[in-house]
């Protein structure tokens, strides 16, 4: 559909008022918009991305013991 109103556009293809619509309609299911999503999707993906900065440390190794618990 995307490839067709670009033919129509750049004059490639004749097409008729009813395809044309047809397509736009069509089109809109098949390729989503940049950046189309809600409100909860970007914060959840933000919330994501701050979230790596504070992952826990690894615990200490338990070096004077020889690895042993004390």
């Amino acid at each position: 559909m995307l490839q067709l109103l670009q033919d129509v556009a750049l004059g490639r293809t004749e097409a008729t008022p009813l395809q044309v619509r047809a397509a736009i309609a069509a089109v809109q299911y098949t390729h989503p918009k940049v950046g189309e999503g809600g409100k909860k999707e970007q914060r959840q993906a933000d919330a994501q991305k701050v979230a790596g900065r504070f992952a826990p440390a690894a615990p200490p190794k338990l070096v004077a013991a020889g690895g042993k618990k004390v």
